[in-house]
This record gives C-alpha cells, sequence and structure tokens, in this order.
C-alpha cells in the first residue's frame, strides 16, 4: 500500500507528511467511521483531476496548486487537500459544490485526531 505513496511523490515531485501515511495505513480498507460516504485516496482515482472537473463544473477557476495533494471527496461535491511541499503538518482546505474558495480547517494533524474519534 505504501509503494503507491512513495510512487507519488516521486512521479508528482511531492512530499506527503508522516502523519498522513500513518493515517493513510491505518484506513486502506474503510475509512473512520465518521467519514463513512468518503472515498479515501486510493491511487484508483485521480483525486485531483476529479477535485479540478468540480471546480470546473462549478465555474470556479481552479486554484489547486501542482503540489496540493487531494486525499478525500465526499459524494462527489467535497474534497479536501493539502500542500505537500514537505511541511510536516500541512494546513487541510475543503472545498464544498458552491463556494467560491476553499475553507481552511486547520493542520492534518487536529483533522486527523477530530475525524478519527469513536
Amino acid at each position: 500500500m505504501m509503494d503507491r505513496l512513495i510512487r507519488l511523490e516521486k512521479e508528482k515531485k511531492i512530499t506527503i507528511p508522516e502523519i498522513f501515511k500513518d493515517f493513510f495505513k491505518s484506513y486502506t480498507t474503510s475509512v473512520p467511521k465518521n467519514l463513512v460516504g468518503t472515498d479515501l485516496w486510493n491511487n484508483k482515482r485521480a483525486f485531483n483531476e476529479d477535485a479540478a472537473a468540480l471546480l470546473k463544473e462549478g465555474k470556479v477557476d481552479n486554484f489547486l496548486l501542482d503540489t496540493d495533494f487531494v486525499f478525500m471527496i465526499h459524494q462527489g461535491y467535497i474534497f479536501w487537500y493539502f500542500n505537500a511541499d514537505g511541511n510536516p503538518d500541512p494546513t487541510v482546505c475543503a472545498y464544498h459544490e458552491g463556494k467560491l474558495k476553499p475553507d481552511n480547517l486547520g493542520p492534518l494533524s487536529k483533522f486527523i485526531e477530530i475525524h478519527t474519534r469513536d
């Protein structure tokens, strides 16, 4: 499983933080129960491309950077991403269909903590 992330890092020249890799290892077969209905990145779908399509469909300028990593999509109308530029605890942003810009959700560590609580 981890080889997919390593391959992606090399292909896109990004650095995915260890805290995401640990989260990914824990939820490779299913997402936390607080995120039911949400697809977690698994290298089978191009989430960045899906996110760009959602923005285009909503007539929103594509604000995603080449180093942004879209790691979850919910029902095709919300996506979450962070900049995989080497920051060990990057800011997570969420875009919700119908908005013009994403929301800042704070550090990835806090996002994971909140969304993996039982």
